[in-house]
């Protein structure tokens, strides 16, 4: 299980500011795709290439400029370019 933690917007389009991945492997720009599909509006306003994705152990990436791959364990944040602070 990853756990994701959804920082700004991407948290209000999710519906959640915390959600878990089932999968024991993603890739980071398959885990945004995924997340895009929960929220209820047809834009959601982020996607792998305005969202910065940061893994535990302080790696941070764009995920449209090739990300990594995230396992199970995991603790990611997303957070938006226009995220305010």
């Amino acid at each position: 299980m990853i756990r994701v933690k959804c920082l700004g917007h991407i948290g209000t389009s999710v519906g959640a500011k915390e959600v878990e991945v089932s999968d024991d492997e993603i890739s980071a720009a398959d885990l945004l795709k995924r997340l895009r599909g929960l929220s209820r509006e047809a834009d959601p306003g982020f996607d792998e290439f305005n969202t910065i994705v940061m893994v535990e152990d302080g790696d941070a990436f764009v995920p449209a400029g090739g990300g990594r791959t995230l396992r199970s364990g995991e603790k990611v944040v997303l957070i938006p370019f226009s995220h305010g602070g």
